[in-house]
Protein backbone atom coordinates (compact mmCIF):
# COMPACT_ATOMS: atom_id res chain seq x y z
CA UNK A 1 0.00 0.00 0.00
CA UNK A 2 1.74 3.39 -0.95
CA UNK A 3 1.75 5.81 2.01
CA UNK A 4 0.30 9.23 1.10
CA UNK A 5 3.56 11.60 0.46
CA UNK A 6 2.63 13.99 3.52
CA UNK A 7 2.35 11.27 5.96
CA UNK A 8 6.18 11.14 6.16
CA UNK A 9 10.01 13.41 5.57
CA UNK A 10 11.01 11.25 3.21
CA UNK A 11 8.13 11.36 0.76
CA UNK A 12 8.39 15.36 1.46
CA UNK A 13 12.19 15.42 0.47
CA UNK A 14 11.62 13.50 -2.58
CA UNK A 15 9.16 15.20 -4.13
CA UNK A 16 11.14 18.34 -4.05
CA UNK A 17 13.82 16.65 -5.39
CA UNK A 18 11.84 15.51 -8.03
CA UNK A 19 10.59 18.77 -8.55
CA UNK A 20 14.17 20.41 -8.76
CA UNK A 21 15.47 17.58 -11.03
CA UNK A 22 12.32 18.69 -13.57
CA UNK A 23 12.47 22.01 -13.23
CA UNK A 24 16.25 22.34 -13.21
CA UNK A 25 16.37 20.49 -16.93
CA UNK A 26 13.70 22.53 -18.21
CA UNK A 27 15.54 25.90 -16.44
CA UNK A 28 18.56 24.95 -18.56
CA UNK A 29 16.82 24.11 -21.83
CA UNK A 30 15.29 27.20 -21.68
CA UNK A 31 18.91 29.54 -20.68
CA UNK A 32 20.66 26.82 -23.20
CA UNK A 33 18.74 27.39 -26.20
CA UNK A 34 19.13 31.09 -27.71
CA UNK A 35 23.03 30.41 -27.18
CA UNK A 36 22.90 26.43 -28.68
CA UNK A 37 25.43 25.32 -31.63
CA UNK A 38 28.17 28.13 -31.00
CA UNK A 39 31.34 27.88 -29.78
CA UNK A 40 32.32 29.81 -26.46
CA UNK A 41 33.90 32.18 -27.37
CA UNK A 42 31.65 33.81 -29.66
CA UNK A 43 28.76 33.59 -26.86
CA UNK A 44 31.30 35.79 -24.56
CA UNK A 45 31.52 38.43 -27.43
CA UNK A 46 27.78 38.60 -28.56
CA UNK A 47 26.37 37.54 -25.05
CA UNK A 48 28.53 39.27 -22.81
CA UNK A 49 28.30 38.35 -19.17
CA UNK A 50 24.48 37.14 -18.97
CA UNK A 51 23.06 35.37 -16.07
CA UNK A 52 19.54 35.35 -17.05
CA UNK A 53 17.21 34.34 -20.12
CA UNK A 54 17.52 35.14 -22.93
CA UNK A 55 15.57 36.05 -25.95
CA UNK A 56 15.65 33.96 -28.89
CA UNK A 57 17.05 36.64 -31.55
CA UNK A 58 19.28 36.05 -35.06
CA UNK A 59 21.37 37.62 -34.57
CA UNK A 60 23.09 37.61 -32.83
CA UNK A 61 22.11 33.88 -32.28
CA UNK A 62 22.16 31.60 -34.70
CA UNK A 63 18.84 29.88 -35.24
CA UNK A 64 15.75 30.57 -36.14
CA UNK A 65 12.89 29.54 -33.39
CA UNK A 66 10.66 27.14 -35.44
CA UNK A 67 9.22 23.96 -34.25
CA UNK A 68 11.61 21.27 -33.48
CA UNK A 69 13.20 24.33 -31.75
CA UNK A 70 11.52 26.65 -29.26
CA UNK A 71 8.07 27.63 -30.34
CA UNK A 72 8.17 31.65 -28.99
CA UNK A 73 11.05 33.92 -28.66
CA UNK A 74 10.62 35.18 -25.12
CA UNK A 75 12.59 34.61 -22.85
CA UNK A 76 12.69 31.15 -20.82
CA UNK A 77 10.46 29.07 -23.33
CA UNK A 78 11.80 25.96 -23.89
CA UNK A 79 13.41 23.77 -26.90
CA UNK A 80 12.08 20.31 -27.94
CA UNK A 81 13.99 18.92 -25.76
CA UNK A 82 11.48 19.82 -23.49
CA UNK A 83 8.50 18.69 -25.46
CA UNK A 84 10.08 15.12 -26.19
CA UNK A 85 10.47 14.89 -22.01
CA UNK A 86 6.76 15.37 -22.08
CA UNK A 87 5.98 13.27 -23.91
CA UNK A 88 7.97 10.68 -22.06
CA UNK A 89 6.41 11.97 -19.30
CA UNK A 90 3.08 10.85 -20.69
CA UNK A 91 3.88 7.25 -21.27
CA UNK A 92 5.03 6.71 -18.09
CA UNK A 93 1.84 8.81 -16.45
CA UNK A 94 -0.54 6.96 -18.57
CA UNK A 95 0.80 3.33 -18.47
CA UNK A 96 2.22 0.62 -15.33
CA UNK A 97 5.22 -0.43 -15.32
CA UNK A 98 7.10 -2.68 -16.91
CA UNK A 99 8.11 0.36 -19.41
CA UNK A 100 9.54 -1.58 -22.78
CA UNK A 101 10.80 0.16 -25.94
CA UNK A 102 7.88 -2.23 -27.78
CA UNK A 103 5.29 -0.42 -25.51
CA UNK A 104 6.94 3.18 -25.77
CA UNK A 105 7.28 3.53 -30.16
CA UNK A 106 3.44 1.73 -29.76
CA UNK A 107 2.45 4.37 -27.13
CA UNK A 108 4.35 7.18 -29.14
CA UNK A 109 3.15 6.52 -32.73
CA UNK A 110 -0.68 6.63 -31.17
CA UNK A 111 -0.54 9.56 -28.87
CA UNK A 112 2.73 11.61 -29.08
CA UNK A 113 2.56 15.48 -30.58
CA UNK A 114 5.45 14.97 -33.06
CA UNK A 115 4.50 18.67 -34.52
CA UNK A 116 7.98 19.85 -32.47
CA UNK A 117 9.99 17.35 -32.10
CA UNK A 118 12.76 16.80 -33.45
CA UNK A 119 12.46 15.38 -36.88
CA UNK A 120 15.66 13.15 -37.01
CA UNK A 121 14.24 11.25 -33.90
CA UNK A 122 11.07 10.66 -35.20
CA UNK A 123 12.63 8.59 -38.36
CA UNK A 124 12.97 5.45 -36.11
CA UNK A 125 9.49 5.26 -34.95
CA UNK A 126 8.13 5.44 -38.85
CA UNK A 127 10.57 2.69 -39.59
CA UNK A 128 8.88 0.66 -36.37
CA UNK A 129 5.28 1.65 -37.67
CA UNK A 130 6.25 0.43 -41.52
CA UNK A 131 7.39 -3.05 -40.02
CA UNK A 132 11.33 -2.12 -41.48
CA UNK A 133 12.84 -2.76 -37.96
CA UNK A 134 11.44 -3.25 -34.44
CA UNK A 135 11.86 -1.25 -31.42
CA UNK A 136 14.42 -3.06 -29.50
CA UNK A 137 16.43 -3.16 -32.71
CA UNK A 138 15.93 0.34 -34.40
CA UNK A 139 18.51 2.23 -32.84
CA UNK A 140 21.37 -0.19 -34.39
CA UNK A 141 20.93 2.38 -37.96
CA UNK A 142 19.97 5.29 -36.70
CA UNK A 143 21.60 8.81 -36.65
CA UNK A 144 23.56 8.66 -33.01
CA UNK A 145 23.48 12.16 -31.15
CA UNK A 146 20.71 14.05 -29.72
CA UNK A 147 18.04 13.22 -27.59
CA UNK A 148 20.46 13.47 -24.21
CA UNK A 149 18.28 15.57 -22.46
CA UNK A 150 15.33 13.66 -22.52
CA UNK A 151 15.03 10.88 -19.48
CA UNK A 152 14.87 13.21 -16.19
CA UNK A 153 11.17 11.36 -16.11
CA UNK A 154 12.69 7.82 -15.55
CA UNK A 155 15.01 9.11 -12.94
CA UNK A 156 12.23 10.26 -10.90
CA UNK A 157 10.38 6.96 -11.17
CA UNK A 158 12.89 5.25 -10.15
CA UNK A 159 14.51 7.64 -7.56
CA UNK A 160 17.36 6.09 -5.36
CA UNK A 161 17.84 3.16 -7.36
CA UNK A 162 20.42 3.89 -10.20
CA UNK A 163 20.15 0.17 -11.06
CA UNK A 164 16.68 0.53 -11.89
CA UNK A 165 16.32 3.58 -13.74
CA UNK A 166 19.99 2.64 -16.15
CA UNK A 167 18.15 -0.47 -16.96
CA UNK A 168 14.62 1.13 -18.09
CA UNK A 169 16.35 3.89 -19.87
CA UNK A 170 18.64 1.35 -21.60
CA UNK A 171 15.49 -0.45 -22.65
CA UNK A 172 13.85 2.26 -23.84
CA UNK A 173 16.35 4.32 -25.52
CA UNK A 174 17.10 1.41 -28.02
CA UNK A 175 14.42 3.08 -30.13
CA UNK A 176 16.85 5.35 -30.76
CA UNK A 177 20.77 4.52 -29.63
CA UNK A 178 23.18 1.84 -30.46
CA UNK A 179 25.14 0.17 -27.37
CA UNK A 180 27.67 2.89 -26.41
CA UNK A 181 24.99 5.46 -26.47
CA UNK A 182 22.86 3.09 -24.48
CA UNK A 183 25.19 2.84 -22.13
CA UNK A 184 26.16 6.55 -21.78
CA UNK A 185 22.87 7.85 -21.32
CA UNK A 186 21.82 5.21 -19.13
CA UNK A 187 25.03 6.06 -16.84
CA UNK A 188 23.53 9.64 -17.29
CA UNK A 189 19.97 8.38 -15.84
CA UNK A 190 21.79 5.87 -13.18
CA UNK A 191 23.68 9.14 -11.53
CA UNK A 192 20.29 10.97 -11.51
CA UNK A 193 18.41 7.85 -9.84
CA UNK A 194 21.66 8.19 -6.74
CA UNK A 195 21.44 11.90 -6.54
CA UNK A 196 17.85 11.54 -4.72
CA UNK A 197 19.76 9.90 -1.82
CA UNK A 198 20.48 10.70 1.39
CA UNK A 199 23.71 13.17 1.61
CA UNK A 200 24.63 12.91 -1.90
CA UNK A 201 27.02 14.35 -2.94
CA UNK A 202 28.62 15.47 -6.67
CA UNK A 203 31.24 12.88 -5.83
CA UNK A 204 28.83 10.15 -5.03
CA UNK A 205 27.02 10.66 -7.76
CA UNK A 206 29.63 11.23 -10.00
CA UNK A 207 30.93 7.50 -8.67
CA UNK A 208 27.20 6.42 -9.50
CA UNK A 209 28.08 7.44 -13.28
CA UNK A 210 31.36 5.72 -13.50
CA UNK A 211 29.94 2.47 -11.70
CA UNK A 212 26.98 2.11 -14.51
CA UNK A 213 29.38 2.65 -17.20
CA UNK A 214 30.97 0.50 -19.84
CA UNK A 215 34.92 1.00 -20.31
CA UNK A 216 34.93 2.87 -23.09
CA UNK A 217 32.24 5.22 -21.19
CA UNK A 218 34.29 4.97 -18.46
CA UNK A 219 37.03 6.33 -20.05
CA UNK A 220 35.14 9.48 -21.58
CA UNK A 221 33.46 10.56 -18.17
CA UNK A 222 36.75 9.96 -15.83
CA UNK A 223 38.62 12.48 -18.50
CA UNK A 224 36.62 15.08 -18.84
CA UNK A 225 35.57 14.93 -14.59
CA UNK A 226 39.54 14.82 -14.05
CA UNK A 227 39.81 18.20 -16.42
CA UNK A 228 37.14 19.80 -14.36
CA UNK A 229 39.14 19.39 -11.28
CA UNK A 230 41.87 20.58 -12.86
CA UNK A 231 40.64 23.76 -14.32
CA UNK A 232 40.90 27.32 -12.20
CA UNK A 233 38.22 29.38 -14.18
CA UNK A 234 35.53 29.01 -16.71
CA UNK A 235 37.90 29.95 -19.41
CA UNK A 236 40.56 27.37 -18.64
CA UNK A 237 37.94 24.58 -18.63
CA UNK A 238 36.55 25.92 -22.02
CA UNK A 239 40.07 25.10 -23.32
CA UNK A 240 40.76 22.21 -21.86
CA UNK A 241 37.41 20.78 -23.09
CA UNK A 242 38.03 21.89 -26.44
CA UNK A 243 41.26 20.56 -26.80
CA UNK A 244 40.25 16.68 -25.56
CA UNK A 245 36.73 16.13 -25.46
CA UNK A 246 35.17 17.39 -28.62
CA UNK A 247 34.14 14.43 -31.05
CA UNK A 248 33.89 13.71 -34.32
CA UNK A 249 33.33 10.30 -34.61
CA UNK A 250 32.91 7.38 -32.38
CA UNK A 251 32.41 3.50 -31.81
CA UNK A 252 29.16 2.10 -31.58
CA UNK A 253 30.51 -0.21 -28.92
CA UNK A 254 30.99 -0.28 -25.38
CA UNK A 255 34.06 -1.77 -25.59
CA UNK A 256 35.39 0.58 -28.68
CA UNK A 257 38.22 2.54 -28.89
CA UNK A 258 38.50 6.00 -27.64
CA UNK A 259 37.10 8.47 -30.92
CA UNK A 260 38.56 10.78 -32.69
CA UNK A 261 38.74 13.98 -31.88
CA UNK A 262 37.62 17.52 -33.31
CA UNK A 263 40.75 19.77 -33.93
CA UNK A 264 39.60 22.51 -31.86
CA UNK A 265 39.26 26.19 -33.26
CA UNK A 266 40.34 28.94 -31.21
CA UNK A 267 36.95 30.99 -32.64
CA UNK A 268 34.49 30.60 -34.87
CA UNK A 269 31.81 32.42 -35.90
CA UNK A 270 29.15 30.48 -37.21
CA UNK A 271 27.81 27.21 -36.59
CA UNK A 272 30.35 25.38 -34.27
CA UNK A 273 28.83 21.80 -32.49
CA UNK A 274 28.54 18.50 -31.99
CA UNK A 275 25.54 16.09 -30.88
CA UNK A 276 27.64 12.78 -30.01
CA UNK A 277 27.09 11.33 -26.57
CA UNK A 278 30.49 10.71 -26.71
CA UNK A 279 31.31 14.54 -26.42
CA UNK A 280 27.68 15.71 -24.93
CA UNK A 281 27.44 13.65 -21.67
CA UNK A 282 31.11 14.52 -20.32
CA UNK A 283 30.94 17.91 -21.35
CA UNK A 284 27.59 17.91 -19.06
CA UNK A 285 29.59 15.88 -16.01
CA UNK A 286 32.30 18.04 -15.97
CA UNK A 287 30.20 21.54 -15.83
CA UNK A 288 27.92 19.51 -13.13
CA UNK A 289 31.78 18.73 -11.10
CA UNK A 290 33.04 22.14 -11.77
CA UNK A 291 29.85 24.36 -10.46
CA UNK A 292 30.24 22.71 -7.20
CA UNK A 293 26.79 22.64 -6.20
CA UNK A 294 26.61 26.16 -7.08
CA UNK A 295 23.71 26.26 -9.32
CA UNK A 296 24.16 29.80 -11.03
CA UNK A 297 27.93 28.71 -11.84
CA UNK A 298 26.72 25.04 -13.18
CA UNK A 299 23.92 25.58 -15.45
CA UNK A 300 25.76 29.09 -16.72
CA UNK A 301 28.66 27.76 -17.15
CA UNK A 302 27.41 24.67 -19.18
CA UNK A 303 25.10 26.80 -21.20
CA UNK A 304 28.32 29.57 -21.64
CA UNK A 305 30.69 26.69 -22.84
CA UNK A 306 28.66 26.55 -26.45
CA UNK A 307 27.93 23.79 -28.95
CA UNK A 308 25.08 21.41 -28.25
CA UNK A 309 24.48 24.30 -25.01
CA UNK A 310 20.58 23.31 -24.25
CA UNK A 311 21.12 19.42 -24.16
CA UNK A 312 24.54 19.90 -22.16
CA UNK A 313 23.54 22.05 -19.44
CA UNK A 314 19.82 20.05 -19.31
CA UNK A 315 21.81 17.12 -17.69
CA UNK A 316 24.20 19.21 -15.21
CA UNK A 317 20.96 20.90 -13.63
CA UNK A 318 19.37 17.74 -13.45
CA UNK A 319 21.72 16.12 -11.16
CA UNK A 320 22.15 19.20 -9.26
CA UNK A 321 18.28 19.44 -9.07
CA UNK A 322 18.20 16.08 -7.86
CA UNK A 323 20.47 16.40 -5.51
CA UNK A 324 19.75 19.52 -4.00
CA UNK A 325 15.72 19.89 -4.95
CA UNK A 326 13.58 22.71 -5.70
CA UNK A 327 14.81 25.52 -3.66
CA UNK A 328 17.99 25.34 -4.94
CA UNK A 329 17.37 26.46 -8.21
CA UNK A 330 17.07 30.89 -7.91
CA UNK A 331 12.92 31.89 -7.40
CA UNK A 332 13.07 34.20 -10.59
CA UNK A 333 14.12 31.35 -12.82
CA UNK A 334 11.58 28.90 -11.76
CA UNK A 335 8.54 31.42 -12.19
CA UNK A 336 9.99 32.60 -15.62
CA UNK A 337 10.40 29.34 -17.18
CA UNK A 338 7.01 27.84 -15.82
CA UNK A 339 5.12 31.02 -16.87
CA UNK A 340 7.11 31.23 -19.82
CA UNK A 341 5.62 28.03 -21.16
CA UNK A 342 1.92 27.50 -19.31
CA UNK A 343 0.37 27.70 -22.57
CA UNK A 344 1.51 25.05 -23.53
CA UNK A 345 3.09 22.88 -20.56
CA UNK A 346 2.87 23.20 -16.84
CA UNK A 347 6.20 21.98 -15.98
CA UNK A 348 5.50 22.24 -12.50
CA UNK A 349 2.17 20.03 -12.39
CA UNK A 350 4.26 17.81 -14.82
CA UNK A 351 6.32 17.19 -11.66
CA UNK A 352 3.90 16.24 -9.14
CA UNK A 353 2.29 14.10 -11.47
CA UNK A 354 5.53 12.05 -11.96
CA UNK A 355 5.88 12.20 -8.23
CA UNK A 356 2.30 10.45 -8.09
CA UNK A 357 2.95 7.86 -10.62
CA UNK A 358 6.43 7.23 -8.76
CA UNK A 359 4.39 7.04 -5.27
CA UNK A 360 1.54 4.62 -7.26
CA UNK A 361 4.14 2.13 -8.99
CA UNK A 362 6.47 1.77 -5.64
CA UNK A 363 9.28 2.18 -7.19
CA UNK A 364 11.17 5.09 -5.73
CA UNK A 365 13.91 3.14 -3.41
CA UNK A 366 12.73 5.49 0.09
CA UNK A 367 15.28 3.39 2.30
CA UNK A 368 18.13 5.32 0.61
CA UNK A 369 16.65 8.61 1.38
Amino acid sequence: MNIPLQETPNHKTYKDKAIGCWLGAAIADAMGGPVECQHYKRISREFPDFEDFLPYRKPPGLIDFHPGYALDDGPGNVTDDTYIRMDLARFVLANNPPYTARRFASWLLEHADFSNWWKVAVRPLRHIESGETTAEKAGLNHKRGGGGGWWQPIAILYAGDPKGASTVTADLCRIWKAPLEQDILSSVVAGQAAAFKANATIDSVVDAVLEDSGPLTKKLFTRAIEIARKAKTRNQLYEMLYQHCLVKECSKDIDGPMPRQVEPKDYADGFYSGILFAEQQPLALAYFVYGQGDPKKTVLTAVKGGRDADSIATNSASWLGAMAGKSVWPKKWLQTVQQANIARVNLEQTAHDLVERALKNGTVRFDQM
